[in-house]
């Protein structure tokens, strides 16, 4: 018996991925149910198996399988073949059985053992490991969600908390006229949006910089609502409409993706600095209007 082999007589059954090999039925099963094989073929695999990691010569093998019969190598390639089939090891790279050619097969799946024996000391150590693994994975999950909630989910003893508390997060408005000068215009309606939100009951706005954060990170903004815990997102577009301005604003119901409310608003291009003070007026007017109608707030007079 070759070092590498399997001892059949401290043997109960044989795995390798989804197969069970049964020592004293010599039947193979894969997920429990019996694989149908020719009587030779299952023991072209027996001996395969008790000589695991070892080369099998060919004329060994036939002499094992067919031990009072003289058969030509093709009767042995056919159980190869289907033995194989049956294991669905039909690529040249082998997971099972490597093929040496003009020498013989060696079996080279990785292979458990269940006896009452070492190798079953081994399966149980094994198992042992696979469970402490899956104990310290589920510790380690529990941390890292624990951390998540502790930096983006706990509420701040600044803030109220519950319902009717709305938390909205501005995203900066598109351009889409580069004669408006794309870095300005939107930039400066952020931030008197964001002050104007804040001026309302019952309305928690993220800050800006950690929407900035989010954005260089190409990370996308429903996504990062949801991971943030916001229940709306504020998003718009700009553009030159003739010599006016045309401001667009979309609130998004993070969760459901659903359009709560959009509208469009028009100023004269003349005085970008008034049309973006009117546009964050207007929009944080109605998207405070839209909100309490859901929150129960109504928004704080100014």
């Amino acid at each position: 018996m070759n070092s590498t082999g399997i001892n059949a007589s401290e043997k109960r059954a044989s795995c390798f991925g989804p197969f069970r090999y049964d020592w004293e039925q010599r039947l193979l099963f894969r997920d429990g149910e019996m694989v149908p094989l020719a009587p030779k073929v299952v023991e072209t695999l027996r001996v395969l198996l008790e000589r695991h990691g070892a080369v099998v010569e060919k004329a060994e093998l036939m002499r094992a399988v067919w031990p009072d019969t003289t058969v030509e190598e093709i009767g042995l390639a056919r159980n190869i073949s289907q033995l194989r089939k049956a294991l669905g090891d039909e690529s040249e790279a082998g997971r099972y059985i490597e093929t040496l050619p003009k020498r013989g097969y060696r079996f080279v799946g990785e292979v458990v053992t269940e006896d009452g024996g070492p190798a079953r000391a081994k399966v149980g150590a094994a198992w042992v490991r696979r469970v402490r693994g899956v104990v310290l994975a589920g510790v380690g999950l529990c941390a890292v969600l624990a951390v998540v909630y502790w930096q983006f989910y706990r509420p701040s003893r600044f803030l109220s908390a519950g319902d009717g508390i709305a938390n909205i997060a501005v995203i900066p408005f598109e351009c889409l006229s580069p004669e408006l000068d794309c870095r300005t215009f939107p930039h400066g309606l952020n931030d008197l949006l964001v002050a104007d939100l804040t001026q309302l009951d019952g309305v928690h706005v993220l800050s800006p910089s950690t929407v900035h954060t989010y954005q260089r990170g190409r990370l996308s903004m429903p996504f990062m609502a949801r991971l943030l815990g916001m229940d709306v997102m504020l998003d718009g577009t700009v553009q030159r409409a003739g010599e006016r301005v045309r401001v667009t604003a979309r609130l998004v119901d993070v969760h459901s993706a659903k359009l709560v409310w959009s509208d469009s608003y028009e100023y004269p291009a003349q005085q970008l600095a008034d049309a973006q003070e009117l546009a964050a007026r207007d929009i944080a007017a109605q998207v405070g209007a839209h909100l309490a109608i859901h929150t129960q707030f109504l928004p704080a007079k100014r």
